[in-house]
């Protein structure tokens, strides 16, 4: 049976995960919890806000530490292990 919880739930849901991961969009993080409230209930298991919530916080964690780093941090990271700087073709 379709379990729908009133649009007030997915809305804080959405305000709190997005205070907790500020560096994704709000439309990121509103999408994700429409999405995991969707798929649980595909699933036909009990929907509740805070089975959404913890799913949803799982995927956001995942996204953010799926991101690779930066150039900058690439660059750096090389210097550490390596002791050298990273010469382009043009400085060789």
């Amino acid at each position: 049976m379709l379990q729908t919880f009133p649009v007030q739930d997915l809305r804080r849901i959405s305000a709190r995960l997005h205070d907790e991961f500020s560096g994704l969009s709000p439309r990121c993080v509103e999408r994700c919890v429409s999405d995991t409230w969707n798929c649980v209930e595909h699933l036909g298991i009990t929907v509740t806000p805070h089975l959404v919530e913890r799913v949803a916080r799982e995927h956001l964690e995942a996204m953010v530490n799926s991101v690779p780093p930066s150039q900058s941090v690439r660059a750096s990271a090389e210097v550490l292990l390596t002791g050298h700087h990273a010469m382009s073709a043009e400085q060789h």
